[in-house]
């Protein structure tokens, strides 16, 4: 989601993806409070012998890609993926061509089918973990309400999905819950989703490049007198070329050459650039190249500003 954030914003306007972006930009936002509201929920109200370990935003190898678990809850007695929908009508799944539409105010809106993303999610998890997955589709809007039920997995209401859970339990399937965590964190490390930039068929050449103004969000601030100042609405800052290595690295990875830095951070003078880079990024073996440090929690602060 934090992906398709910075990557929203450094499409110029008018850019033929932009109203795509937005789009997927909105659903992943829909998609993140429905995530939270149901870990939030099982983390108050689980009630098990032994504390289940609960993730959100997985992706896991699966085929030739990655599959996407939404919650993933880890037990001593079992595994669950959960495929969370924060939507709203009146859903009907085809059990016999397994597609799935929804009907909102009197429309019919052919949809991607929930059941085919938890099954895709279910089994990349057993391959990954080795063992047994149960699945479940959680509804957490109340406004959301199922005609035709699916045929492989259940659906179940938010409220109700404690209990739910809790009827997994089997002891005569122990697990080490420890083994399995230290999978999923080692995973996140290796996977990290599609790569929005093939799959809306971007290139480097189609974005904004330069510091943004972190006032008006414009990208065109310029480094004078060791500040970035902002030609537009006046906006200085010391420190605005983190925010946009951070950028960088989300959309890129942390490997950055010399060459590129210039142009990302609009720097000419090569003592200004390796100046600014000093504190954010680390030397690496290969020559021209360095690695930024992470710090995602810049980006997670603004946009959560601007998202709110």
């Amino acid at each position: 989601m934090l992906k398709g954030m910075v990557l929203f914003d450094r499409l110029p306007v008018g850019h033929p993806a932009k109203v795509k972006m937005f789009g997927e930009v909105k659903r992943s936002l829909a998609g993140a409070a429905g995530e939270k509201r149901t870990v939030e929920l099982l983390e108050r109200e689980l009630d098990l012998m032994e504390k289940a370990k609960i993730f959100r935003g997985v992706w896991l190898p699966y085929m030739d890609g990655f599959a996407q678990v939404d919650v993933l809850v880890l037990h001593a007695n079992f595994v669950c993926a959960l495929e969370v929908k924060n939507m709203v009508g009146e859903f009907h799944f085809d059990s016999v061509n397994f597609q799935f539409h929804r009907i909102i105010d009197g429309r019919v809106e052919g949809m991607r089918n929930p059941e085919s993303q938890l099954h895709r999610a279910v089994k990349a998890s057993e391959k990954f973990f080795g063992c047994k997955v149960h699945g479940t589709i959680v509804l957490s809007s109340r406004s959301g309400r199922v005609a035709v039920p699916p045929k492989l997995y259940p659906v179940i209401a938010l409220d109700y999905l404690p209990f739910h859970i809790e009827k997994m339990v089997d002891v005569r399937t122990p697990h080490s819950v420890e083994g399995l965590e230290g999978l999923v964190r080692r995973s996140r490390g290796q996977f990290n989703g599609p790569d929005l930039l093939k799959k809306h068929k971007l290139t480097r050449e189609c974005l904004e490049v330069g510091v943004r103004c972190l006032g008006c969000g414009r990208a065109n601030c310029e480094w004078r007198e060791r500040k970035w100042r902002c030609g537009y609405c006046g906006f200085i800052s010391s420190d605005a070329h983190e925010f946009a290595l951070q950028e960088y690295a989300i959309l890129f990875g942390s490997e950055l050459t010399t060459e590129y830095a210039y142009k990302w951070l609009g720097i000419k003078d090569k003592y200004v650039l390796y100046r600014l880079l000093e504190n954010s990024t680390i030397k690496s073996n290969k020559r021209g190249t360095r690695f930024i440090i992470e710090n995602k929690s810049l980006l997670i602060e603004h946009f959560s500003e601007i998202y709110s």
